[in-house]
């Protein structure tokens, strides 16, 4: 019998392992037929409704799923997963009390996983549960200290559990904090106060390296409540308190500049300084000044923003603002970048799609007249034929500056649309909408540059299951340089606050105190990991073959740009093309990094690019 001939079958275990099967090949829509069937020739087994859930879950049918998920569990209480899952199911349509329970009923089960605490946490926030989700923030911090963000969420939560008398509970003594019960759901807090009493002061050092001040106060002074004599988390608490009150010394000095220059750039750090001192609701209203002074401008690049109008539920007005200046001003091309990026942090991706499409049949229509006559629809886009990957700092965005200069080179409406890293969670057709429309016949070609795409994990697999056989270009700097660039490049946007020896210290710190058990894959330590080439590389390579790809070595890019755009074209099978300036689109000046510091990076990096040398088997020679 054929392993996908169904024709035949008569047990449900034979409907099963077809399911099974499928499931493999991500087939879902068969997998979710053959467990149905087996459901209806065994209807008490457990696992049938399981595997269905699962599937379902695949397939974003979240109804369905969280139905079989519960026939699962009735069939069979003492498995996990059918409630760790049935949780995540519920949350996805904001089903927030029943997904708690499920969560709680998952830790019954096995209190060492340590996502149930975490998504637990998450929901309980959503309930405004603040207590609740402290504890199981902390909790999980025992056994799990590197789970995404954990310490930004606790932070969050304790702004939020203290909102009404924060500067209250900062400013008295110890004495002025709250029962420390009051973070429990029950006496499992105060026994875990007991077991670990060093607890407080590990989780308030996380929060200071989070930059999440007022947590780290607060944990701060618990702690010297639990260890009154001891002088070095006294020495901390001041530490974060002068911290505390250097922010506030930039917000003011902030204010002055506004009242002298209202510009939208002063606005604009004014809300960065605002969120550092997790001042949200100001936040936002810093942000909108900006805006509402300069409407026409790339506002959807500044990912903070967004995160401020979603944080404080402000994206439906700001998206109102948008529609009014667009409708004002018909040919306002970022008007309709803008307003795409505010539908798509609400979650409206079918209706974000028309503004993508517009403003990039708006921008083919000028750049490109020859090749458009008419609107297109998706149905007619076919994506990008190459796609520079990174790194990061390595100079992507003059090579792609360079090559959408060429006159059979179409460009998407972004350099960097970064939908195969951080935006996966949206469509393909809303990825597709960013593209132009290739003319049939025609030979022209389309591409874009997301150097997040080359350290996210599942980038490569996202790229190979859509488009097997395009074209990936690669630039890889001398990986101490490309740090050291990216701080400055962060701090020009107000992203940093630290200064350049104490941010790369302390990732070089974690890096070597890692010893080598470090998740390189989009881990905490930002700066310093991203030039770990010859880890990401592998990853490319198990799936794409070598012969698609183009490693270019960014210093020669930076001496000879027109002899590495040559290059490339060859790559892509398009003719040599000369342009009167190769122009440094996204310079960086700053000054000499200390020779010591300078010094520990290049021994860090060392064995890693005599690594990446041995793989690709050419020389960088990086110092």
């Amino acid at each position: 019998m054929s392993s996908k001939n169904n024709s035949n079958l008569n047990t449900s275990e034979e409907y099963a392992h077809l399911g099974s099967i499928y499931t493999q090949e991500k087939n879902w829509d068969l997998a979710i037929e053959n467990y149905r069937q087996a459901i209806v020739l065994k209807p008490k087994f457990s696992w049938y409704y399981y595997y269905l859930a699962q599937a379902l879950s695949q397939k974003k049918n979240w109804d369905q799923a969280i139905k079989n998920y519960y026939q699962a569990i009735e069939l069979n209480h003492d498995f996990y997963w059918s409630y760790y899952n049935l949780g995540n199911a519920l949350s996805k349509l904001e089903r927030w009390e029943e997904a708690v329970e499920a969560y709680k009923n998952a830790i019954k089960i096995d209190v060492n996983f340590p996502w149930s605490y975490y998504n637990l946490g998450d929901a309980l926030i959503k309930l405004q549960k603040w207590d609740e989700a402290i504890y199981n923030y902390i909790y999980v911090t025992q056994f799990q200290t590197e789970l995404p963000g954990i310490y930004n969420k606790l932070g969050d939560a304790i702004e939020q559990k203290y909102k009404s008398n924060l500067d209250k509970v900062i400013n008295n003594d110890c004495k002025a904090i709250p029962e420390i019960e009051q973070y429990s759901i029950d006496d499992q807090s105060i026994l875990l106060l007991q077991q670990n009493p060093n607890l407080f002061l590990q989780v308030a050092d996380a929060l200071t390296k989070a930059n999440k001040i007022n947590g780290a106060i607060i944990f701060y002074k618990i702690a010297l409540e639990l260890n009154k004599d001891n002088l070095n988390i006294d020495q901390k608490l001041e530490q974060v308190l002068d911290k505390k009150n250097q922010l506030e010394r930039e917000t003011l000095e902030l204010r002055k500049e506004i009242q002298l220059n209202q510009n939208s750039k002063s606005y604009y750090n004014l809300g960065i300084a605002l969120t550092r001192q997790q001042k949200w609701d100001e936040a936002v209203i810093a942000y909108r000044q900006g805006i509402e002074i300069r409407p026409d401008f790339h506002w959807w690049f500044y990912y903070n923003i967004w995160e401020a109008f979603a944080r404080e539920d402000k994206l439906t007005e700001i998206l109102t603002f948008f529609l009014m200046f667009q409708k004002a001003n018909p040919d306002s091309f970022w008007s309709y970048l803008n307003i795409g990026e505010a539908l798509t942090c609400l979650g409206k991706i079918d209706e974000a799609i028309p503004y993508y499409q517009k403003a990039c049949y708006q921008q083919t229509k000028k750049l490109y007249p020859r090749s458009v006559s008419q609107p297109w629809n998706l149905e007619q886009v076919q994506g990008p034929n190459f796609i520079i990957i990174g790194a990061q700092k390595g100079g992507t965005t003059s090579l792609y500056s360079y090559l959408t200069q060429h006159p059979q080179i179409m460009s998407p409406i972004k350099k960097e649309i970064d939908f195969w890293s951080w935006k996966f969670n949206e469509s393909i057709s809303w990825y597709l909408a960013h593209f132009p429309v290739i003319p049939e016949g025609r030979n022209l070609l389309s591409g874009e540059a997301s150097p997040s795409y080359f350290n996210h994990l599942d980038a490569a697999k996202r790229i190979y299951q859509f488009f097997p056989k395009i074209k990936l270009i690669i630039l890889l700097r001398n990986p101490v340089d490309r740090a050291i660039s990216q701080y400055h490049t962060w701090r020009r946007f107000n992203w940093e606050n630290r200064s350049l020896e104490k941010a790369i210290e302390s990732d070089l710190d974690k890096l070597i105190k890692a010893r080598g058990k470090v998740n390189y894959w989009m881990g905490e330590q930002n700066y310093l990991a991203k030039g770990v080439y010859v880890k990401f590389l592998k990853e490319w390579m198990s799936l794409f073959p070598r012969e698609q790809f183009l490693i270019l070595k960014s210093e020669d890019f930076y001496a000879n740009p027109q002899a590495i755009v040559q290059q490339v074209l060859k790559f892509l099978d398009l003719p040599k093309y000369e342009l009167l300036e190769y122009k440094n689109y996204n310079p960086g000046n700053y000054s000499q990094i200390d020779p010591l510091i300078r010094r520990s990076l290049s021994n860090y990096f060392q064995v890693y690019n005599q690594r990446l040398e041995e793989y690709l088997g050419r020389k960088f020679n990086w110092e």
